[in-house]
């Protein structure tokens, strides 16, 4: 019998490595445009830079994210491919390793949620940039994975090196007692809660020790440079921007049938504890920045989790499938000629808070973001072109082009007359005009600098950045 399941075990190893293959293969096409759309990921190269340069470890955004911005910055000069590959590496990691977990929990579609995971819109796109959601996942999963097989000082340290890639996953601290809660008598529990929150604790804090030495005190801010979005932004980037509109409806439908059915699958009071404990957490600390969905991103795991066992297996199923195409299909987006993604003619068009989106049923949130990265890249190309033809003292106001811009000038031929600059306070507008410098705002920037300010100034003292008109 032993050797039945060994074998067993030894065919369902040699399956899941051989679909890791095309989920590895599946990002290979999106791995080439930039670091990525957002501008973190570009920030994330210039540290990695800087830290290169001058051996002095420099945090991206406060308050910083060591583990991955170490590893950057010993592989500079690479180009974004390679860092882009390695987030496609960690979702493949994070494939394999949700499997083991879904098998644990005897999970019967355990291969269709660990591809649902890898899948998910969220996922998927923030697996082929660079960027550290998929690292903080990846040893995210093996913290619960190492849980589940009861190693629990390995738990904490995996937890710890999550955290030392985006200090945010230490909102699985609670959740993940809960499931120790649930899995433990008392005396047991409180022993391991102990050693987990050690091993946590003391590897989180040496993660960010270099930071600290950087940045003292201060490392443990961090800065917003966008107001508080609208409400339909809110609720589009906590849903919609998580998994898709496909999988957001079936998961609507899906467990409103199964509410009025009143079947709760297993009931297992473990992961309902884990995953309730972490959606309220969880939303807590998107209202009070809601600025990207993929803040919600562990929510997703998790959220798989807890759907195998409220609903039945065949709707279960049926989710896991939409939950995949919702990366292909459907999507929703702005239609900016600059940072926004190509529709097809048959796309409906619509305005919404003062922006116009479209909703396209031939493409979907990948195609759209590697689309956006297209357009983003074209843009500030065109601005470094046009800028080394300016013989004459200028400030561009750059905003949330300011890192793609200095990573991309390195390719270009340095223009001394040229500066750019992040934002200007209505103070520096002044005196850099009195120099005599002429100031500039690249697309849409002229609003985002006064609300960093708080003032309606930009206009005052600078122009838009026509690139035709020089």
């Amino acid at each position: 019998m032993k050797s039945i399941i060994k074998a067993v075990q030894t065919s369902e190893n040699a399956v899941m490595l051989f679909l890791a293959i095309p989920v590895l293969l599946s990002r290979i096409p999106f791995l080439d445009a930039g670091y990525g759309v957002e501008e973190d990921s570009w920030g994330i190269a210039v540290a990695a830079y800087h830290t290169w340069l001058y051996g002095v470890m420099e945090a991206s955004r406060l308050p910083g994210h060591p583990v991955n911005e170490w590893v950057y910055s010993l592989l500079w000069g690479y180009g974004p491919w390679l860092y882009n590959f390695l987030s496609a590496l960690c979702s493949v990691v994070c494939f394999l390793i949700f499997y083991r977990i879904a098998k644990h929990l005897q999970i019967k579609q355990a291969v269709l949620a660990a591809l649902a995971l890898v899948f998910t819109p969220v996922v998927y796109i923030n697996s082929t940039c660079t960027i550290d959601y998929l690292w903080a996942m990846m040893f995210a999963l093996a913290a619960f994975y190492a849980l589940l097989t009861r190693q629990v000082l390995l738990s904490g340290i995996m937890l710890g090196l999550a955290v030392g890639c985006r200090i945010n996953s230490g909102v699985l601290f609670i959740p993940f007692l809960c499931w120790l809660f649930y899995s433990n008598h008392k005396q047991v529990f409180l022993r391991q809660c102990l050693l987990f929150a050690a091993a946590c604790g003391i590897t989180a804090c040496l993660c960010y020790l270099p930071i600290y030495l950087v940045y003292g005190h201060q490392f443990f801010s961090y800065s917003d440079q966008f107001p508080y979005p609208n409400w339909p932004k809110i609720i589009y980037k906590a849903s919609i921007g998580v998994i898709g509109l496909p999988a957001l409806v079936a998961l609507i439908w899906l467990c409103v049938r199964q509410w009025l059915q009143t079947s709760w699958g297993s009931g297992n009071k473990a992961i309902h504890a884990l995953f309730l404990s972490l959606l309220l957490l969880q939303m807590i600390s998107y209202l009070m920045l809601p600025q990207k969905s993929a803040y919600l991103m562990l929510l997703v795991p998790f959220g798989l989790l807890w759907l195998s066992f409220f609903l039945s297996e065949a709707r279960f199923k049926l989710f896991g499938w939409i939950q995949i195409f919702s990366a292909f299909f459907m999507s929703i987006n702005l239609t900016d000629s600059y940072r926004g993604a190509a529709h097809s003619p048959l796309s409906v068009k619509a305005t919404v808070a003062g922006q116009e989106i479209f909703l396209d049923p031939l493409s979907g949130p990948m195609q759209n973001d590697y689309s956006k990265r297209i357009n983003k890249l074209k843009y500030t190309n065109a601005v470094l072109q046009r800028a080394a033809h300016i013989n004459y003292p200028v400030i561009i106001i750059c905003g949330w082009w300011f890192n793609q811009l200095l990573i991309q000038q390195m390719e270009h031929p340095k223009n001394t007359m040229v500066k750019y600059a992040f934002y200007l306070s209505p103070a520096l507008m002044e005196f850099y005009a009195a120099k005599g410098y002429h100031l500039y705002y690249l697309s849409e920037q002229e609003v985002y600098n006064d609300l960093f300010y708080k003032q309606e100034v930009t206009k005052q003292w600078a122009s838009p950045f026509l690139l035709g008109n020089f």
